[in-house]
């Protein structure tokens, strides 16, 4: 990450710190950061991609320490797994991510949510692959489902010391769970407990993966069928009710969704039969996902 652009994200983690990622707007960005809003936009499209280079540069910091650990040991030491797991926990303290986390779990925007659980998932991946360095081979096919297993039982831990006001011992902590997690290994290879099977893990990648739909992205789709000189009064009617729908700050969306069918049926067999199939497509993901 160069220079300008870490320090916008800088300063956006400073904002975001003080007043929510959702209270903070990229004009705040802008002004923290002394820069015009073109340098903004020359770095990051919005404020949501400010949030995932956040969470990159987060976890690449937590990579290059987990790296530089392993030179010249030995991969399968425990002990050394789990000083490298206490890693992401000290850089996400010295970023003060605790709270940032939180918010974008719970936030209303899928695509933020969506940011943050993948983040987690790139958590997973990497012990699924400490963990088969350690434990072999064997558990290989498992491994993502052990590495989900170590994560329910320390972020719970963690949890419950924190209400018990129990000072918090990151280092402690995990080496309780690879206690009991020695015994999930052995299940998982000879007694066959799995839950989770390679295609609901493909499944799983898949989601995170993918690019959530924006209404927006409709929005701008549907003004610009409405701008066609070449509509019928009926298209016509039924784009500009379908925008006037989805304008709305509380969107109707049984409404929304009577209105696609005809809306769909009134492009047939036209030349912007594409484009409303495409926007109706689009729409229709964006309900399924609200």
């Amino acid at each position: 990450m160069n220079k300008r652009r870490k320090s916008i994200v800088d300063h956006s983690l400073a904002l975001f710190r003080e007043k929510g990622v959702q209270g903070t707007s990229v004009q705040d960005i802008i002004e923290r950061a002394g820069i015009s809003k073109g340098t903004f936009y020359n770095y990051f499209s919005s404020k949501n991609e400010c949030v995932s280079a956040l969470l990159e540069m987060i976890r690449y910091e937590a990579s290059l320490n987990r790296i530089e650990m392993l030179i010249g040991k030995d991969a399968r030491d425990l002990d050394l797994l789990i000083e490298q797991i206490t890693v992401l926990s000290k850089v996400n303290e010295r970023y003060g991510m605790s709270a940032i986390y939180e918010e974008l779990l719970h936030s209303s925007d899928e695509e933020l949510r969506r940011l943050v659980l993948k983040h987690r998932g790139s958590e997973f991946e990497w012990l699924a692959q400490r963990l088969v360095e350690v434990f072999g081979d064997e558990l290989r096919p498992h491994a993502y489902e052990c590495s989900i297993l170590f994560y329910g039982m320390f972020n719970h831990l963690m949890f419950a010391r924190k209400l018990a006001q129990v000072q918090t011992d990151v280092k402690l902590v995990c080496s309780a769970v690879f206690h009991y997690l020695k015994s999930i290994v052995h299940s998982l290879i000879h007694e066959h407990t799995a839950v989770l099977q390679q295609s609901d893990l493909d499944r799983m990648k898949q989601f995170l993966d993918a690019k959530p739909i924006r209404k927006q992205d409709a929005i701008d789709q549907l003004r610009e069928l409405a701008g066609e000189p070449h509509l019928t009064q009926a298209q016509k009617e039924l784009t500009q009710a379908l925008l006037f729908e989805l304008e709305q700050q509380n969107m109707r969306r049984y409404v929304v969704a009577a209105l696609l069918k005809s809306f769909r049926e009134v492009f047939e067999d036209s030349q912007d039969n594409k484009q409303a199939k495409d926007i109706s497509t689009m729409v229709w993901y964006y309900l399924k996902q609200r």
